[in-house]
């Protein structure tokens, strides 16, 4: 992110030059795009003057308050669109801290890649035996999948009392993202690396 122009005086009477929160305007050095900074920071401009405030804002940069908050999504290549829509829709929710969000998503991919893969029967729990039974996902997989199962019934439940932190939900996408790369991702991976063998051994000849 790329500061543009001065700093924005959060007092909304144009008092003097000084303020409890301050603004900037920046652009993200990726998409182009402008976002606006806010930070909690008492100064006087008449005091620092305004290159000090500058670089006093942007050293606190950890403490920036984004506006809109941005939402970080994740990218999957080779899982069906629908299935790879809700799970980056997870990371989303997970980036703006709403971690309940991110974990029931992260249910609802695991229960999406059951019935594309032809598990549509009984409870997630049965699902998820199921895939392991058909070889779909391995053991390990499997109660990686349960974890993300348990959580996300609290959440699916209603039982809102059951914390969910920061760490809970990035480790629950975590297991979610082994599940998709092993159902989705490794077997197209293996068949591109099988082609890319065969060609070469046709270019030898």
């Amino acid at each position: 992110m790329t500061p543009q122009g001065s700093l924005i005086s959060g007092d909304l009477n144009n008092a003097p030059l000084y303020a409890e929160v301050w603004f900037a305007i920046f652009k993200c050095d990726s998409c182009g795009y402008a976002t606006l900074g806010m930070i909690d920071y008492n100064f006087s401009l008449s005091d620092v003057g305004v290159s000090q405030a500058q670089e006093d804002f942007l050293d606190d940069s950890e403490e920036i308050k984004w506006i809109p908050e941005a939402a970080v999504g994740m990218e999957y290549e080779d899982v069906p669109t629908e299935i790879a829509s809700v799970a980056s829709e997870a990371y989303s929710c997970c980036s703006i801290s709403a971690y309940r969000s991110a974990v029931l998503m992260a249910r609802t991919v695991l229960e999406a890649t059951a019935k594309d893969k032809g598990v549509t029967s009984g409870s997630l729990y049965e699902k998820i035996d199921e895939l392991a039974a058909k070889t779909i996902i391995t053991r390990q997989l499997a109660e990686e999948a349960h974890e993300i199962r348990l959580l996300g019934n609290d959440m699916a439940h209603g039982d809102l009392n059951t914390p969910v932190s920061k760490e809970d939900a990035e480790e629950i996408l975590g297991f979610l993202d082994s599940v998709l790369d092993y159902v989705y991702q490794q077997p197209i991976a293996i068949e591109r690396r099988k082609k890319v063998r065969e060609q070469r051994k046709l270019s030898k000849k």
